[in-house]
């Protein structure tokens, strides 16, 4: 009976943080496809390569699992460290800055950009498997509230990383777009529920 209770008030804080992990997509969506055209098409193709590959050929799993034990030792104070940072583009995006300052960096843009694309799908794609997997109820309520929260999580800090990788992504654009959705989303749904049922 517990755990049925436990689970029910998981779902219900998941749909409440629904709204806010849609406005937090739609705003990452939104600064990625503003960016020139070369840089959004990269990024695109780093994480469509992922994605094929975790379906078709390998799933990288073991090289994720490393980089989050790595995470994990040396944060040992917060236990889902491992799922919220992002440790591989973490270190690309610093190995691509100090390539910038020291030159090469504009000419190997476009591998770099990949790569980090590529990091970022890989680190949301397995952080997902790993807390589905954990959760061994048939609803799922776990995973749906966790894994929520960490995206909202994982999406503010990837945003912070490319904002400073890449001069064209906003982060006030990100968080001006991130507030309007909310407000729009909550503000429908409010209405929905509340004015237009007493009416």
């Amino acid at each position: 009976m517990k755990e049925i209770f436990l689970a029910v008030l998981k779902i219900i804080g998941f749909l409440l943080i629904l709204p806010l992990i849609i406005a937090f997509i739609i705003a990452f969506q939104t600064q990625i496809l503003s960016l020139p055209v070369a840089k959004e098409a990269w990024i695109l193709w780093g994480a469509g390569s992922y994605v094929a590959l975790n379906l078709f050929v390998y799933n990288f799993k073991n090289i994720y699992d490393f980089g989050k034990s790595m995470i994990e030792k040396m944060i040992t104070f917060f236990k889902p460290a491992g799922y919220v940072i992002p440790i591989y583009s973490f270190l690309l995006i610093i190995i691509y800055i100090i390539a910038l300052i020291f030159g090469p960096g504009r000419t190997y843009e476009p591998y770099f950009l990949f790569a980090i694309s590529f990091s970022i799908t890989m680190h949301l794609v397995l952080t997902a498997h790993d807390i589905y997997q954990a959760d061994n109820s048939v609803l799922k309520a776990h995973y749906l509230l966790v894994f929520g929260a960490v995206l909202i999580v994982n999406l503010v800090i990837i945003s912070l990383l490319l904002a400073w990788a890449i001069p064209e992504y906003s982060l006030i654009g990100f968080v001006k777009s991130l507030a309007s959705h909310t407000s729009y989303l909550y503000r429908s749904i409010y209405k929905t529920i509340f004015l237009d049922s007493s009416v």
